[in-house]
């Protein structure tokens, strides 16, 4: 019986759009991607999510790898974070989970700073009966050891668990720890796909 549904935040719980939310900013598309490449997916990022870097120290690292695009970095860090808002649609399954019973989790990739700016805008975290924050574990996935430390610090059972995340090399790791999962994108009915696996909602 699955007693334990375990959320990953970006893109599950809150959107994280940066080609919608540089828009706001400008209409260049190939400069939106080269940007997006030269930062949100770079090796410095992958240390905020790590925690093993500051926001402000990633900042200025960015800053002095791109000085040509030192006004776009000042801006970006300074706004970022207001692109995370709720999927409303799957707040609202968190409160069903927890009125029916289920105990629910986070497991997610995320940066220290930005998770503390969400939890003070957002008081549908406190719902969670447990978290596992990469930036403040020091650890990310898919590492096994991220998954470890929730089952281990919770004491779950993973044949009780299912996890849901919007990235297909993340749950693989959480099967071979016989934890069921659920791929999420826009077009998943994350109720229906629950349901699929006889949840209760």
């Amino acid at each position: 019986m699955i007693r334990n549904i375990i959320f990953d935040l970006g893109n599950v719980i809150f959107n994280f759009k940066p080609e919608k939310f540089l828009h706001r900013y400008t209409n260049d598309e190939n400069y939106i991607e080269e940007f997006i490449s030269k930062v949100i997916r770079s090796r410095i990022w992958l240390k905020l999510d790590r925690g093993t870097i500051s926001l402000k120290k990633a900042e200025d690292k960015f800053i002095k790898k791109f000085p040509e695009d030192h006004d776009f970095i000042v801006m970006f860090f300074r706004h970022w974070m207001e692109m995370l808002t709720p999927i409303q649609e799957n707040v609202k399954i968190l409160y069903d989970l927890k009125s029916n019973g289920y105990k629910i989790y986070i497991l997610s990739n995320f940066i220290v700073e930005a998770f503390d700016f969400v939890e003070n805008q957002y008081d549908f975290l406190s719902l969670f009966d447990g978290r596992i924050i990469s930036g403040k574990e020091k650890v990310i996935k898919p590492e096994l050891e991220i998954y470890q430390k929730l089952i281990h610090k919770y004491n779950l059972i993973p044949e009780e668990c299912i996890f849901i995340d919007d990235v297909r090399a993340f749950l693989s790791q959480a099967r071979k720890l016989s934890i069921k999962t659920i791929l999420f994108s826009k077009n998943t009915n994350l109720r229906k796909e629950l349901r699929k696996l006889d949840i209760n909602i």
